[in-house]
């Protein structure tokens, strides 16, 4: 009888402590919010008056981890999201009875900006990384144009740069970055185009090496598509085609006049590889044909001043598209910098 007693004792009191502690957790998390602006996201984790939190940041590439620990016991949120937009899904985790993760997975690689946190609130800046579409002309049993004067063709010099291109970009962590092609082999020109498209890209740059049958025809020109109309139908074409022309034009005057093709070096062509209905241009490197040319097409200080002026010319172009100062990487302003840089070309 008193062992039945002492049974229920227990009973009532561990069912009024589980009532205590169930009293005793609360919701911490009030809102989270996702929104755009300016070409930013804007990620806002809001938190009860009473919470009192330390959180731990981990930014991954595409997405982040938020390990938030609480001076007491809380309740896990019913907060989530699935598939909008550039969010592949965001949710929170318990860990024990005062710990939340808070978990957001991204459909598309992203460039962090900023981050803050205040008493009540955790606010993160993002952006989405730019994807720039590299094709290296030509490769494997298409080896374009070759050099009179050395035994290298068009395709290899076009391989080179843009694997330069490449690793030059992502050194600076702002751009994500995808080749047609990263070794000797042949990529259809309808292959390229669509890969173009299926990675999302927000602008094309396509290199090869010119070739003429006047010998003392050097220097760098930049293609794009021609104008076909202005007509209401024709804007979205006209709207990409501007683009283009813009960052030609800026790439262009990165380059110094010795560099640049004598007559017109921004030019106009119906070339298959810039019909990817996103901005693109066709950058010939050099005249192979030229001897002046083709030894410089094969130092790498020379291949080196043509990818940082095509750097340059991309932190300049999506600076304007962005609206946004703090995209520039080079710290000095665009017309500044472009002085400078062609003081430094000045030796070619």
């Amino acid at each position: 009888m008193i062992k039945d007693k002492i049974k229920l004792f227990l009973v009532i009191i561990f069912a009024v402590l589980c009532d205590v502690r169930a009293q005793a957790d609360f919701d911490a998390i009030e809102k989270v919010s996702l929104f755009q602006e300016n070409g930013l996201y804007n990620l806002d984790i809001e938190f009860h008056k009473k919470a009192s939190f330390v959180p731990r940041v981990h930014i991954l590439p595409n997405g982040m981890q938020i390990f938030l620990s609480f001076n007491k016991p809380i309740n896990i949120p019913k907060i989530g999201k699935l598939n909008q937009g550039i969010v592949k899904g965001y949710f929170f985790e318990k860990f024990g009875n005062s710990s939340l993760m808070f978990i957001m997975a991204l459909n598309q690689k992203v460039e962090f900006v900023k981050k803050k946190y205040t008493k009540n609130s955790i606010k993160i800046v993002f952006r989405k990384k730019p994807t720039i579409i590299i094709d290296a002309g030509h490769g494997g049993k298409d080896p374009g144009t070759r050099s009179s004067y050395e035994n290298y063709p068009e395709k290899t010099i076009a391989l080179i740069t843009a694997v330069e291109l490449r690793n030059a970009l992502l050194k600076t962590n702002h751009y994500n970055v995808v080749l047609t092609r990263d070794k000797d082999v042949f990529v259809s020109l309808d292959d390229r185009i669509e890969r173009a498209k299926s990675e999302n890209g927000d602008i094309l740059i396509s290199l090869h090496t010119d070739y003429n049958k006047d010998k003392n025809l050097r220097g760098i020109s930049v293609y794009t598509l021609p104008p076909i109309g202005f007509s209401e139908s024709d804007r979205e074409f006209n709207e990409t085609l501007r683009k283009s022309k813009q960052f030609s034009k800026s790439l262009v005057g990165y380059i110094p006049n010795l560099c640049k093709i004598k007559h017109q070096a921004c030019r106009s062509s119906e070339l298959k590889i810039l019909k990817t209905n996103i901005p693109s241009v066709l950058v010939e490197l050099g005249c192979i044909s030229n001897k002046k040319d083709s030894k410089l097409l094969l130092s790498k200080l020379f291949r080196e001043k043509v990818i940082y002026a095509i750097l340059y010319a991309l932190d300049e172009f999506f600076d304007k598209e962005g609206k946004n100062s703090e995209r520039r990487v080079f710290g000095k302003g665009n017309n500044e910098r472009r002085r400078h840089f062609q003081k430094k070309q000045s030796v070619f």
